[in-house]
């Protein structure tokens, strides 16, 4: 998992693109097994599990602020959708989840692209 240190900017949502300005990203301390990051709107955050199963979500216990934002799109699509993932596979500068989606598993569309070490 040391390939996730750092952060990611979310760049899409299934078929959803997110654009830069939103401000989305996730982040990964493995030094205090945490995830974290930012919707656009509010934080999240969360600890890493010790290993990534296909049987157990990876972010399954996330918390996050609560603040009610004009334009909650990405938001209602990106914690949902972090609650599904149950592996990741990162290509280059790009990091993808493989969602659930209730059983049915695929690489979902919840790309992201580095922007720090």
């Amino acid at each position: 998992m040391e390939m996730l240190v750092g952060e990611w900017s979310v760049m899409a949502v299934g078929e959803m693109a997110v654009p830069d300005s939103v401000g989305a990203f996730i982040g990964f301390n493995l030094a205090e097994k945490m995830v974290y990051g930012s919707t656009g709107c509010n934080r999240f955050a969360g600890e890493l599990p010790a290993t990534v199963s296909p049987e157990t979500p990876m972010f399954s216990a996330l918390g996050s602020t609560r603040m009610m934002c004009i334009d909650m799109t990405v938001e209602d699509a990106l914690l949902p959708a972090l609650g599904e993932v149950v592996d990741f596979k990162v290509d280059g500068d790009n990091l993808y989840f493989l969602c659930s989606m209730r059983q049915a598993r695929r690489w979902c569309r919840c790309r992201s692209s580095k922007t720090q070490q």
